[in-house]
């Protein structure tokens, strides 16, 4: 495992990220808090809080449907007057994970398991349908599939399988089926996030505790074979909040071994955590001293950037600002930290070109129209 994780290690540290000029013209106007803002994806509120505070992308809820037409119209507005393009993500798994069920027509959705079961043409089909109803939203990237296993470290059903968010175990079994439902997301332009690297192995729920895996080297490398197979074929993945004791002492999602790993596989594409305000990850970073809200938030934020994640979700928007401003004067105070963030922009706005959200290069703004210059 050593050898495994020194060469991601080696990779993300050598790895030249490759910008069209649109990406680099587009980074030489921003300010830093602009750079700090690409890496936030904050729960979705209104357009006027994402135009002013500039995040890099936003998380759509099944609530958030209920007008659909409202939603509709507002995120139209959002793309319309962003100078980068927004992420507009949702999770839409299926089965117990339907954020969709608030649409005409969409209120139950078949889950991985029953769609492991399926032959892959229909799987390809009945996700194209439902990309279809996003795009027509303004829905650009889908938090999924999951490509877990579907049993533990241990060989017993495993926490995706028991509720039917795996679509099996093994690389014969997930990638089949995953990768179609990936082509029915992309043929809608509909970008996809794999997760949860390296392999949510355990029965635990990591949103409500720090999940802990025993996984061997054997069984991680196993693990991790789906998420390698559909590497060229998703935007970005997402990174376990489960702690892998026996390569890391943190979550996987703050090891820089584990993200490293991540990324020699994934060497453009986005590296983003789950939730930062979910309880698990608050109260890993409170056990470290960290024993405010504030401080719990920026703990987290600091140690998934630190770790080489790129995107950082956050479902309390407030949070979200004060995450931005921090990132902002990190990026002031130590060199090695903003090349860091630039690095990171550059996947973020690498991968919303490849999906056509970046603006014209005719239309790009130019330095003396963006505010706050004394702040670049």
């Amino acid at each position: 495992m050593k050898s495994l994780l020194l060469s991601g290690f080696l990779l993300l540290c050598c790895q030249t990220v490759f910008a069209t000029q649109q990406v680099d013209l587009i980074m030489q106007n921003m300010t830093d808090e602009q750079k700090a803002a690409q890496l936030i994806l904050v729960y979705y509120t209104t357009p006027e809080f994402i135009l002013e505070h500039e995040f890099g992308g936003v998380l759509i809820m099944q609530n958030m449907l209920r007008d659909a037409d409202k939603l509709k119209f507002d995120l139209k507005r959002v793309q319309a007057l962003s100078k980068t393009g927004v992420f507009v993500s949702i999770d839409q798994e299926g089965g117990r994970v339907n954020r969709m069920k608030l649409l005409p027509g969409w209120r139950k959705t078949p889950s991985a398991k029953t769609l492991s079961t399926w032959p892959n043409k229909k799987i390809e089909d009945h996700a194209a349908r439902m990309a279809s109803a996003l795009h027509d939203l303004g829905i650009n990237l889908n938090l999924a599939p999951v490509l877990d296993p579907g049993v533990d470290y241990m060989g017993d059903e495993a926490f995706m399988a028991r509720k039917q968010r795996s679509f099996g175990t093994g690389i014969e079994q997930i990638v089949p089926k995953a990768g179609a439902y990936i082509s029915g997301f992309q043929s809608y332009g509909i970008g996809s996030v794999s997760k949860h690297f390296p392999g949510y192995d355990v029965q635990t729920n990591s949103d409500h505790e720090v999940a802990i895996s025993q996984a061997s080297l054997q069984q991680v490398k196993k693990n991790i074979l789906p998420f390698q197979s559909l590497a060229t074929d998703v935007l970005g993945v997402m990174i376990s909040s489960v702690q892998y004791e026996k390569f890391a002492d943190a979550p996987a999602v703050m090891s820089r071994k584990l993200v490293n790993l991540a990324r020699q596989s994934h060497p453009y594409a986005i590296l983003m955590t789950d939730d930062l305000w979910g309880t698990a990850l608050r109260s890993w970073i409170q056990k470290k001293g960290k024993t405010t809200n504030n401080a719990q938030v920026l703990g987290l934020t600091r140690s998934a950037l630190d770790a080489g994640n790129d995107m950082l979700m956050m479902t309390y928007p407030q949070k979200a600002v004060l995450m931005k401003e921090a990132i902002s004067q990190w990026m002031k105070q130590d060199d090695n930290f903003r090349k860091r963030v630039n690095a990171a922009v550059y996947h973020v706005l690498s991968n919303k070109e490849k999906i056509g959200l970046l603006p014209d290069k005719n239309d790009l703004v130019q330095t003396s129209d963006i505010k706050n210059q004394k702040n670049r």
